[in-house]
This record gives structure tokens, C-alpha cells and sequence, in this order.
């Protein structure tokens, strides 16, 4: 400690101002209980399993969810279902689908928005589930759920029969209350639309 006499107290006093105000807490590793790889059919059975033991909440940002009322037994027909079971549990649970314009409408008078997701968002809608869309200025390509505030899934995997039956994907899930926070901070800024 004795080095420390030898620099100026406002040299110190500034090096100290740089380190806060540039370096978050974000910036370094955060602490993680567990770390789970979810690759290809490792990623439905953990999802589906957080979602039914979940206690408080769930936040769900998924680019796609692409649910066929034909097939209500598929994987991505199950995790839909799962949210609402949740919420019918009394867990606060909030998804957010993405929508943007038609790329090859660009140009065109009225701009078509894509709703990738309409089947499972009127699902959940009518369900009493609060789903939104984000903005159509934006694309929001998320694949995030949130569990308690403490369990984050995240990686490439969207809902559809593709990439949760025949894709190679590769997702994570982690154990921290520090790492889903600082996602949830991130997440809660989307905006958030209804259609009417």
C-alpha cells in the first residue's frame, strides 16, 4: 500500500472515475451457478421442464413461434401451452413476438408487416396471456426466456417443428440471479405493441 503514497491523490481520484464510469459490471464475467449447453433436442425437454416448475415469472422475447393448431402435440405447440399455464398458475408471464415489414415489400404502398408468430400470439391473446409485438422499425431476433428471475435460456433455437425437430441448434441455460437481471434490464426496454 505504500506504492499508493507515491501517486497523485487526483491522478488516483481520476483513474478510479474512469474505471466506474466506463466499466460496468456487465463488462466482466458474471457469476453463474450452473451452465447448461442445449444442443439440438437438448434444448425442448429443459425449456418445457423451467417453464411447468417456474414460481414467480416468465419473460418471453422469441423472434418465431410457429404453432399449426393441426399439430397441438408438437414441441412448439407444448411451450406455448406452458406459458399459458402459467400464467393460469397466477406467474406474471410476458412474451414479446417480433414483427417487422416484409423485406420484399419495401417500396411498396402500405408495407406489409410479417407476423411470424400470429397463431401462437392469438393463442396466448385470447388466453388472457400479455403478448405484444415489438416495434415493425426494428427486428427483434431474440430466442430468450427468463424463469424467476433466475433461470436464463437463450441461443438460436426458435419455437418452430424446424428447429426444434430437425435443425442443428445450440442454446444455453444458465443458473444466476446476476445474469438474468442484467438481461431482464435489456429485455424490459423493447417496445411492446398490440395490434387492435
Amino acid at each position: 500500500m505504500q506504492y499508493l503514497k507515491h501517486i497523485p491523490k487526483k491522478l488516483f481520484v481520476a483513474v478510479v472515475f474512469v474505471f466506474c464510469v466506463f466499466f460496468s459490471p456487465s463488462s466482466f464475467g458474471l457469476p453463474a451457478e450452473d451452465v447448461i449447453p442445449l444442443v439440438d433436442g437438448d434444448y425442448y425437454p429443459q425449456v418445457h421442464q423451467a417453464l411447468n416448475t417456474a414460481k414467480k415469472s416468465i419473460m418471453c422475447v422469441m423472434y418465431m413461434a410457429d404453432i399449426n393448431p393441426k399439430y397441438n402435440r408438437g414441441w412448439e405447440y407444448n411451450l406455448v401451452n406452458d406459458l399459458i399455464s402459467a400464467h393460469r398458475r397466477g406467474l406474471e408471464v410476458i412474451v414479446i413476438f417480433d414483427q417487422n415489414i416484409m423485406f420484399w415489400e419495401t417500396g411498396k404502398k402500405g408495407k406489409k408487416l410479417e407476423r411470424k408468430s400470429d397463431t401462437a400470439y392469438e393463442l396466448l391473446r385470447k388466453s388472457g396471456v400479455p403478448v405484444y409485438y415489438d416495434s415493425d422499425d426494428r427486428v427483434t431476433h431474440s430466442k430468450i426466456v427468463v424463469v424467476d428471475g433466475y433461470i436464463t435460456i437463450l441461443g438460436s433455437t426458435n419455437w418452430t417443428y424446424s428447429a426444434l425437430k430437425k435443425n442443428h441448434e445450440a442454446s444455453v441455460l444458465i443458473k444466476s440471479h446476476r445474469v438474468a437481471e442484467v438481461f431482464l434490464e435489456r429485455l424490459k426496454t423493447i417496445s411492446k405493441y398490440q395490434p387492435k
